[in-house]
């Protein structure tokens, strides 16, 4: 009986350290994830904003140094006009692809809700059978025949729980480790968001400066 009971709490140990390392993976992901939609939400709405309004400032000066400096009686406001075009077919492609790639992710997030939902709904029936079991220990004062195991099958059961938990391990320490690196990546991501804003910051001054001396360039 001693060694069962040994054996039951080194299982025991076994599987609350690799709950806590799962739920330790979970928070990094969780915190991942905010992190991804923040820099995804900053590089569109913010920087991809500030970008296209660089883009329309940009167009309508050209537009009037082709008024005033370039003769009208050929195509060069055309090709101006095409250059901008083309940019916009590719803005409208990458924004098209930038959305398939959102509802894969969608959808695995989804995926992931049901499959939590499922997990959620075998802890409820888990608990309502043991409250039935309960009840029924109570009303005959002995365990359900589904609970009697002898000493071999517990001990069987239990080699069979630290084989797979073997297994489980592997698996944990090698999410642990990509959660590292997504994190890194992550922070790296936004370094590069902030030096991209700079640079957008950097090409207003300069679009800003030559709009605002226009007309004088123009005269």
């Amino acid at each position: 009986m001693k060694n069962i009971k040994n054996k039951i709490e080194t299982v025991w140990a076994e599987l609350l350290h690799q709950k806590s390392k799962n739920y330790l993976i979970r928070s990094k992901i969780d915190q991942n994830i905010a992190i991804s939609n923040s820099n995804l939400s900053a590089s569109f709405m913010g920087n991809r904003q500030l970008a296209n309004h660089n883009t329309a400032d940009i167009k309508y000066n050209l537009t009037k140094i082709a008024e005033t400096k370039l003769p009208t009686d050929n195509l060069d406001k055309e090709n101006i006009e095409m250059v901008f075009i083309q940019h916009q077919q590719k803005l409208n492609k990458r924004l098209l692809e930038n959305s398939k790639d959102l509802f894969l992710a969608l959808e695995q997030l989804q995926l992931t809700h049901k499959r939590v939902m499922k997990t959620n709904e075998e802890i409820i029936k888990f608990n309502t059978s043991l409250i039935n079991s309960t009840s029924e220990i109570l009303e005959k004062d002995q365990l359900p025949e589904t609970m009697r195991l002898d000493k071999n099958q517990i001990i069987s059961e239990l080699d069979k729980i630290q084989k797979k938990q073997r297994s489980f391990d592997v698996e944990t320490e090698k999410l642990i480790t990509k959660a590292e690196q997504i994190t890194e990546k992550n922070g790296k991501l936004s370094i590069e968001l902030d030096i991209k804003r700079e640079k957008i910051n950097k090409n207003r001054k300069r679009i800003s400066s030559l709009r605002a001396d226009l007309s004088i360039f123009l005269e």
